[in-house]
């Protein structure tokens, strides 16, 4: 009787570990990207006259700052900060750049591949607590700056490295 029950536990734990790794296994690991500087991700916004989203560059935030968002629209007095775009000159060129909302970063790329490194208690946490920003830019024309085989790449890339670098040196 005693052997019994123990063969039928044994039985028992050996089917709740079968299950368990069948369960396991079927649960695929996700591989995540640190972004050191930035990252130039494909198929962000749309804009008229073209098929193809928009490149973006996109940084992690740092939540003891400031809302980017609000950061871009003081610095270029634009007077809102929700769905911030803007014109700027740069190197004598007429860019429009465009702040992704949260919402926008969820629904165009999957925000989930990339590691979050700058955690913050609550208590420290100034800003946005968003985990990442992202930014695009278009020239006068709506030609995308951010496509490689842009004329307009290089000039782009500084400027929005020269703009995240004044934000996260506040």
């Amino acid at each position: 009787m005693k052997q019994a029950k123990i063969k039928t536990l044994f039985i028992k734990g050996f089917l709740v570990f079968l299950v368990l790794c069948t369960f396991a296994s079927c649960v695929a690991p996700r591989h995540t990207v640190e972004i050191q500087d930035y990252v130039l991700v494909e198929n962000g916004k749309q804009i008229l006259g073209k098929q193809e989203g928009l490149t973006a560059f996109i940084f992690e935030n740092n939540p003891r700052k400031i809302i980017f968002a609000q950061f871009a629209a003081d610095k270029y007095a634009v007077g809102q900060y929700d769905e911030v775009s803007y014109w700027v000159k740069v190197e004598g060129y007429r860019f429009k750049v465009f702040v992704y909302t949260s919402d926008e970063l969820q629904k165009y790329f999957d925000m989930g591949q990339f590691m979050v490194t700058k955690q913050e208690n609550e208590q420290n946490v100034i800003g946005s607590t968003e985990k990442f920003i992202g930014i695009s830019m278009i020239t006068d024309a709506n030609e995308d700056c951010l496509k490689e085989n842009s004329l307009f790449y290089n000039i782009a890339l500084k400027y929005l490295k020269n703009l995240k670098d004044e934000y996260n040196n506040l």
